[in-house]
């Protein structure tokens, strides 16, 4: 049997990601570690996610995780979002400590195990809010780079960070894009972003931990995707079995 990341570890929470931010004023040593710039970047980043309708993002991602077990491993693998806003997905990762495959039609959550071949369907009407948390609180793992499709009010989260700035102009596969790091509680990051605001990289880092479990993603943009309805229709491979939701929430499966 597979052994797999213990999917509710730091290493792929980037819902942590946004907890950043603006000093308070009470503090001046604070506030000069904070430039102004990397602030309104987040929120430039937040508006124009929250702007694309029809779209594709994948990743070459690179983690260290705590296992089940304890034990801390290396994985490198890809992520792949096709997306109709606000309420349709298709999600595969592969590689990542773990294969999976999610669909979502604005009504039915369906995850499938290629390695398992199995699947377990749930019924969720909602959002893409909807769907990342509930295949968490199911499930117990977190969808590669969630956050992507719950960007958050930066403005209400931007309280305390250590650092917030900005380091230039970087090359990111070819793509010039601007660097901004931040740094809370001894959680590091950096968010590279091209000139439309779109994020073409992404790093955290816990500093906290000795073993410094965290991720590095490289994303490529499809921004104006034409996605067929059948995208996000889960048709069960030859031999596929339906299973109960608790299937999926233990590590190893």
């Amino acid at each position: 049997m597979r052994t797999e990341i213990a999917m509710k570890t730091p290493a792929l929470t980037f819902a942590l990601m946004v907890v950043l931010a603006a000093a308070s004023p009470a503090n001046a040593q604070q506030a000069a570690a904070v430039d102004p710039k990397a602030i309104k970047a987040l929120s430039q980043i937040g508006e124009k996610l929250r702007s694309l309708r029809e779209y594709t993002v994948s990743a070459d991602v690179k983690t260290r995780a705590p296992m089940a077990s304890g034990q801390y491993r290396d994985f490198r693998g890809t992520a792949k979002y096709q997306v109709r806003a606000p309420d349709h997905m298709h999600a595969s990762a592969r590689g990542i400590g773990f294969d999976r495959d999610i669909v979502y039609d604005g009504r039915t959550i369906t995850v499938f195990s290629p390695t398992q071949n199995h699947y377990a369907r749930i019924d969720a009407p909602g959002t893409l809010q909807t769907l990342v948390s509930t295949v968490e609180q199911r499930t117990g793992f977190r969808m590669v780079l969630a956050q992507l499709f719950a960007w958050d009010d930066q403005a209400r989260l931007l309280q305390g960070a250590q650092r917030a700035s900005y380091s230039g102009e970087a090359l990111v596969g070819g793509r010039s894009c601007a660097h901004y790091s931040y740094k809370k509680d001894g959680v590091a990051w950096e968010v590279f972003a091209d000139a439309q605001h779109l994020p073409c990289k992404l790093a955290f880092v816990d500093t906290r931990d000795s073993r410094l479990p965290g991720y590095d993603a490289e994303l490529t943009w499809v921004e104006r995707a034409t996605l067929p309805d059948s995208t996000f229709v889960f048709t069960p491979p030859a031999g596929a079995g339906e299973v109960g939701w608790d299937a999926f929430g233990a590590p190893g499966k």
